[in-house]
């Protein structure tokens, strides 16, 4: 394997790996959201009144906000970028 390829490859996995980072930043945040939509419909059809779907809305939005969400989005997005350049650099 040449050198360029297997440089392409590890790039490839580590922004494969850094994605699995963010999505599951992201996916804790879409259960957090889910939970207050769910509790929203369940006291909307009780005819209730109260913030109790607040709470885990503002979790996801401060997880959204939080600087490991930043961080993991600036190294998926540096990762992916690196990956593509390793490749474009072996295909020339």
């Amino acid at each position: 394997m040449k050198l360029a390829t297997h440089k392409g490859a590890l790039a490839a996995r580590e922004a494969h790996a850094a994605l699995l980072e963010l999505r599951a930043i992201v996916e804790a945040a879409v259960q957090k959201v889910h939970a207050a939509e769910f509790e929203a419909v369940r006291l909307a059809i009780g005819g209730q009144e109260t913030e109790a779907s607040l709470t885990p809305l503002q979790a996801a939005a401060e997880s959204l906000r939080s600087p490991h969400f930043e961080s993991a989005v600036s190294q998926a997005r540096d990762k992916v970028e690196t990956a593509l350049a390793c490749h474009r650099g072996a295909h020339n």
